[in-house]
């Protein structure tokens, strides 16, 4: 259990902020995200490396940058794209995070098969790119709302992305729900998990664990802290027992440290308790 961190006061207090809240795994991004400069080497890369370690965080999580579109139809943006995406696997593994997720992007009007296999190459060439360093983190596939020519807002279809290319996702809960899997009537989550295994497997590398601002079918992105959006706090419990295993990243909105570390204090005990350490297992 974790969150995204800033880490704009250096990667040192990215990981004190991470000890202080009680996060088991973490997210950050290793460059701009709304920009397409590349990541700059990090002079406390591997102070923040072997941190990681001593405090036990596993995955280390970067978020890829908004801008990256692999499934458009446009060549320029899709060669930025890959070169982005591939600069970001290998700073990533620079600072020993294991997973990169990245937005399944827009097919632009084009229709979802030519977007899905726009994807599919697209990943492909990125991890092609970035094997070369030797250090690469793994790129996870996130599924989107379903707003207007967005690919993988179902489950069929982030499946049928992870089988051609061979790679893992992130499944955001808020994303999910807006896209029309109601995480909030009686039963859903289990039918939810229960969808979700069948068309992924063991594919499912992270949860995006975020309340939805907005009411399930609208198809409108929008972040809450957990258990202060449209989700009740039972399907929590429920959707976590159904899921067991997975890692989990929150994305919700920053408050102060201590509210923030209270909020993954509670979704602990929703997910029944706190990570064994290496004396109590």
């Amino acid at each position: 259990m974790g969150r995204h961190l800033p880490t704009s006061g250096g990667l040192r207090k990215t990981l004190a902020l991470a000890a202080e809240q009680g996060c088991e795994t973490l997210q950050v991004f290793v460059s701009n995200p709304q920009g397409w400069a590349e990541p700059v080497p990090r002079a406390d890369a591997e102070a923040f490396a072997g941190g990681m370690e001593e405090l036990g965080i596993s995955p280390g999580v970067a978020h890829a940058k908004y801008l990256i579109n692999l499934a458009s139809p446009r060549e320029d943006l899709r060669e930025n794209s890959v070169r982005a995406l591939a600069a970001e696997l290998v700073a990533a593994g620079g600072l020993g995070l294991d997973l990169v997720v990245v937005h399944a992007g827009s097919h632009g009007g084009e229709g979802e098969k030519k977007g899905l296999d726009r994807l599919v190459e697209g990943l492909e060439r990125a991890r092609e790119l970035a094997g070369d360093s030797g250090r690469a983190a793994e790129a996870v596939v996130e599924n989107s709302v379903g707003a207007g020519t967005q690919l993988c807002s179902t489950f069929e279809a982030l499946g049928e992305v992870s089988r051609r290319a061979g790679a893992r996702v992130c499944v955001d809960t808020a994303h999910a729900f807006v896209a029309g899997y109601d995480l909030a009537i009686p039963g859903g989550p289990g039918y939810v998990a229960a969808e979700l295994r069948a068309a992924l497997g063991e594919a499912v590398a992270l949860l995006h664990l975020n309340d939805a601002k907005n009411e399930s079918g609208s198809h409108r992105d929008g972040h809450r802290k957990v258990g202060e959006g449209m989700i009740p706090e039972d399907s929590w419990k429920e959707l976590f027992a159904a899921l067991p295993g997975v890692p989990l990243v929150m994305e919700t909105p920053y408050e102060t440290p201590e509210a923030d570390a209270e909020e993954v204090r509670r979704v602990k005990e929703l997910a029944g308790g706190l990570r064994k350490t290496v004396d109590e297992g």
